[in-house]
């Protein structure tokens, strides 16, 4: 069920944010030339415009996403994330728009959209009650985004409506709640250049007792050059809660995501973040607080042509996809885990915080690596990976941590170096053999 309303959310957000923030640099008495130009853009681009209607200052159509491949592609191509699996999943999908011209003194196009037609093979997917649901959400426009377009046609800002409603599932009602969800951005010709978004509260709860729940989102995305791959995005959100029939829930405050993506001789270079201040995790039998998480890694020398190649080979192109991955693999792709940490934990309800743990690693791939002979010999691959790592745990995490069976083994085997209270491994893995603190492990 969760999954259903994620999915939904996630289409009306995602059309939102593509559908006419594209277009080109006319004056305003020339809108409806705009909007006939970009539906006839989609039409060439695996969608379908039906039902179009057509007043003075109104239109009514809907958008159709029909051809898979196509939309993706197309997709892709204006930095909106989207795989071909993905795209094949929303095949069947119709989003009504209702369109406005110049309704305010600011706004060139309005735009209201909302599911029309959910695909059908979610449709057909759904039991019963699934399919009330769906037709209650098409019925009452449940899921409604609202669009403004300025009149210089380079921003657009808007909102989705306001949702607090119960889904009368005969086992278990869900309610869904969401609230202050609004978007702003820029864009240039037919380019997302920037975008902010922001949630203030978001919550899926049922009848018995589970819940998820999302305070406080704010974001935002910049494309810092002429590539989808050179970008900056941050995520922040104030907390976010779970909590089960079982007796299980987790409590996460002060969230924050960060991503940046470079490119330097058509070579893309990528770095995610991610920080915690707190946690509150709680199982039937025992309970953990996290204090001060946080994570860096770096993902380098990504061939930009082998990845574009791969999006247009066919699914059945097998060779095509070899020598493309060779391709993507030939510059030496470098993963660099920069950052693993926690500062503090408490196990239990004891209000004594102890020290955590921290690591870093970086793991290279040889760049004259043969994918058909790892093909034939996947052994093959190891040989061709080299690795080191760094790993520090408090003396009292590490007590805690040999408690648990997956973790006893390896401290029966891997005897630690012990320097100010802290239990030390470094790691080497280099043609095939691994190395603990200097001692063959393989």
């Amino acid at each position: 069920m969760k999954k259903l309303f994620i999915l939904i959310a996630a289409l009306i957000i995602g059309a939102a944010g593509y559908y006419f923030t594209i277009g080109s640099q006319q004056v305003a008495d020339e809108l409806k030339g705009i909007v006939n130009n970009q539906l006839q853009i989609l039409q060439q681009n695996g969608f379908a415009v039906e039902d179009r209607k057509s007043e003075a200052k109104q239109e009514h159509f809907t958008i159709h996403y029909a051809d898979p491949d196509k939309i993706s592609r197309y997709l892709q191509s204006h930095n909106m994330n989207i795989s071909k699996e993905e795209a094949e999943a929303l095949k069947g999908l119709k989003v009504g728009v209702d369109l406005t011209y110049l309704q305010s003194a600011s706004s060139a196009i309005s735009v209201e959209l909302y599911p029309a037609a959910f695909p059908p093979s979610l449709v057909q997917d759904a039991d019963q009650e699934g399919k009330k649901i769906l037709e209650k959400i098409i019925a009452q426009k449940i899921f409604l985004a609202h669009v403004d377009i300025n009149k210089l046609l380079t921003t657009f800002d808007g909102y989705l409506k306001d949702i607090d409603t119960t889904f009368e599932v005969t086992a278990d009602p869900v309610t869904l709640v969401s609230k202050g969800f609004t978007f702003s951005g820029t864009y240039d010709a037919d380019t997302v250049t920037s975008s902010t978004n922001t949630i203030k509260e978001f919550a899926l709860s049922a009848k018995s007792g589970g819940k998820l729940s999302m305070i406080n989102l704010a974001g935002n995305y910049k494309n810092d050059g002429a590539t989808p791959y050179e970008f900056k995005s941050k995520q922040e959100i104030e907390s976010i809660g779970f909590s089960d029939t079982n007796g299980s829930s987790a409590s996460l405050k002060g969230v924050h995501f960060e991503s940046v993506g470079e490119v330097e001789n058509n070579l893309s270079h990528s770095t995610v973040q991610l920080e915690l201040a707190k946690a509150e995790i709680a199982e039937p039998q025992r309970a953990f607080r996290l204090e001060g998480f946080k994570s860096k890694a770096t993902l380098s020398n990504i061939s930009i042509a082998a990845i574009e190649t791969m999006d247009r080979l066919d699914e059945n192109d097998t060779e095509g996809y070899k020598k493309a991955l060779n391709a993507l693999l030939s510059h030496g792709i470098t993963l660099r885990l920069d950052e693993l940490a926690l500062q503090k934990y408490a196990e239990g309800d004891s209000g004594t915080l102890s020290d955590g743990f921290n690591a870093n690693a970086i793991v290279t791939i040889d760049k004259n690596i043969d994918i058909a002979q790892v093909g034939e010999n996947p052994a093959a691959l190891l040989g061709s990976i080299d690795a080191t790592a760094h790993i520090e745990f408090s003396d009292t995490l590490y007590q805690l941590l040999q408690k648990q069976p997956y973790f006893t083994l390896a401290s029966l085997l891997f005897t630690p170096n012990t320097k100010e209270n802290k239990k030390i491994f470094d790691l080497e893995f280099k043609q095939g053999n691994l190395k603990v603190n200097g001692k063959s492990a393989l």
